[in-house]
């Protein structure tokens, strides 16, 4: 449907537009009666499961559509969704509300599948809205007035009524015939005759299997075998006879019980068992007739509005076709009655109220519509994961496409707290500083069995303040020590955190391993710089196939992550630290 703005005069607002056109006097001649093929399509619409499962499926797709308000705009592809205003107002009031909104799309659904055309009816009821969508069969003019069938009539369901004082035209919406504008087309007016072809293939399968239950055949027994007479059949014509009629009346209101299924037992001379017969009347189930109907069935799913897969079945269809066939079938399928809907409301509610209301730009205003709900799509968590790895999306990405909102976003305490556990995780020498702030209490670590460079070594002189107790029975340390301690510890936790979100680079050469480069601000804490604990399998990771610099990061886990080529970061300032023989880390 085009999306520009509709020309209508000022005399005119609801001027016919396009196959949504609102029936502006109760004249006879402009409301519709039912042709033959509506009459056929409808009678298979309620006898022919295949046709009506299909009707159903194509209607509850679009009931999940989302109408709104949206404004024409030069140069846009379709309308721009609008925030507030009157229109905004309009269509959030319109047919009392998205449930009411998803009967209305699921009840034209049905009219513009089945018999290609239907009616849009908004009564005003004590000051209130009531909508409706009814076939052309519930809708006529006489008396200069509109009416419908009384949905609250008797069984019958044939009593007229009026419609509502100060109640809004019938809006006729329908599928044009491409060679006559004015009548309805749908795809079942084409389909009739296989829809005739399967309905007689079921008949005869029906037939088929009601011959078997109306009859058993005949059992055949020579003249000159006789059986024994129970005593309260002796009286009978035929004592045998009636004795077996009357098992088999017990075995069928008895059924799932031992009469049902326990033969009966007969003694008969040898000479004539083999002259017992049974003759059966029944006709046998063919097995091209089932062949017949599958075929019907597959021709009429090639024919209808909808995906073949929905009456075949999707064994034939992988995941992925089947969200590629769904993303087309929505645009062929789906949009176009969507928009023959949105044109209805547009020129017979939305711009009409909305000229009444005062607003200038009126004519600008259309309903337009939202198919998000049915959109398939493919599970992108995975490359989420690793592009956020790799620092290339944001939290609020990586939380979308994993099935997650803003409100699992952590808070700053939990951030703290993941940081802490990366570094205890990750830096051993970090875990006595990190270990208070993370649990709340001091913690007396064994720095003797850390993993750590010599003591000689004077990267990181410990602080005065905390000295050990005296291995000869020494003072114990006094509360400012302890206070020192924690000062010292909060520092280093806030050093740890900032190398850890610093940038880092790695340099791969030919022939060389490849060098962790440090930025400055690690010039005096190399060693219990995160990244150098983390790159101590650096070697073992996959080389890039060009040499020069590359980006280093840690990832939410603390991992060593190797980012994109960066031949222009100025790395002039940067130092390398390698990998000694005894696993310590060098400047």
């Amino acid at each position: 449907m085009p999306t520009s703005a509709p020309q209508q005069t000022a005399d005119d607002p609801q001027a016919l537009t396009a196959a949504a056109a609102p029936v502006k006097a109760p004249r006879t001649e402009l409301i519709r009666t039912t042709d033959m093929w509506q009459e056929e399509v409808w009678g298979y619409h309620d006898t022919l499961g295949e046709f009506r499962y299909a009707t159903e499926w194509e209607a509850k797709r679009l009931s999940r559509v989302r109408l709104y308000a949206a404004k024409l705009q030069p140069g846009a592809d379709e309308p721009v969704r609008a925030d507030a205003g009157t229109a905004v107002d309009l269509m959030t009031q319109f047919a009392g509300g998205p449930a009411g909104q998803a009967q209305i799309m699921d009840g034209l659904g049905t009219q513009l599948t089945v018999p290609g055309e239907g009616y849009l009816i908004v009564e005003n009821v004590n000051g209130i809205e009531k909508w409706s969508v009814r076939s052309i069969d519930e809708v006529r003019a006489g008396r200069g007035r509109y009416e419908v069938i009384d949905e609250n009539s008797a069984a019958s369901g044939f009593t007229w009524r009026p419609l509502a004082q100060d109640s809004m035209p019938p809006i006729r919406v329908w599928k044009p015939n491409k060679r006559y504008h004015h009548l309805a087309d749908s795809p079942a007016r084409a389909a009739r005759s296989t829809m005739r072809e399967l309905e007689l293939v079921n008949r005869h399968i029906i037939a088929q299997y009601l011959s078997r239950l109306a009859s058993a055949g005949v059992v055949l027994f020579p003249d000159e075998v006789t059986f024994p007479v129970r005593e309260e059949f002796a009286d009978a014509p035929d004592p045998f006879m009636a004795e077996w009629i009357e098992i088999a009346a017990e075995a069928i209101r008895t059924p799932g019980t031992a009469a049902g299924v326990v033969p009966i037992p007969m003694k008969v001379p040898a000479e004539y068992v083999d002259r017992i017969k049974h003759l059966d009347f029944t006709l046998k189930i063919d097995e091209k007739i089932i062949e017949k109907r599958d075929s019907a069935i597959k021709r009429l799913a090639s024919q209808l509005n909808v995906p073949p897969e929905v009456l075949l079945g999707m064994g034939d269809v992988n995941h992925w076709n089947a969200w590629i066939s769904d993303e087309t079938s929505l645009k062929v399928d789906v949009a176009p009655d969507a928009e023959t809907i949105c044109q209805a409301i547009t020129t017979g509610y939305l711009q009409p109220r909305l000229k009444a209301s005062g607003v200038e730009d009126w004519a600008s205003w259309v309903v337009w519509y939202d198919m998000s709900e049915l959109t398939l799509r493919p599970d992108r968590s995975d490359n989420a994961i690793k592009l956020y790895d790799r620092m290339e999306i944001g939290g609020a990405a990586l939380r979308r496409e994993t099935g997650f909102d803003e409100s699992d976003k952590p808070s700053r305490d939990e951030l703290k707290q993941q940081a802490l556990k990366v570094i205890i995780n990750t830096l051993p020498s970090g875990a006595p500083s990190a270990l208070p702030l993370l649990t709340g209490q001091h913690i007396d670590v064994n720095t003797s069995q850390v993993t750590g460079p010599p003591a000689s070594t004077a990267e990181e002189p410990a602080p005065a303040a905390e000295t050990r107790d005296a291995p000869n029975g020494g003072d114990p340390p006094t509360d400012s020590s302890a206070q020192a301690r924690q000062t010292a510890a909060a520092a280093r936790q806030e050093r740890l955190v900032q190398q850890a979100q610093q940038l880092h680079a790695v340099r791969f050469a030919a022939g060389r391993p490849p060098e962790l480069l440090h930025p400055q601000m690690c010039s005096q804490h190399a060693y219990s710089c995160p990244f150098t604990h983390a790159a101590l399998k650096l070697h073992s990771l996959p080389r890039p196939g060009t040499s020069g610099v590359y980006e280093a990061r840690l990832d939410a886990f603390g991992r060593f992550t190797i980012g994109r080529h960066n031949p222009l970061l100025n790395v002039s300032g940067f130092f390398s630290t390698t990998r000694s023989r005894d696993g310590y880390a060098r400047k």
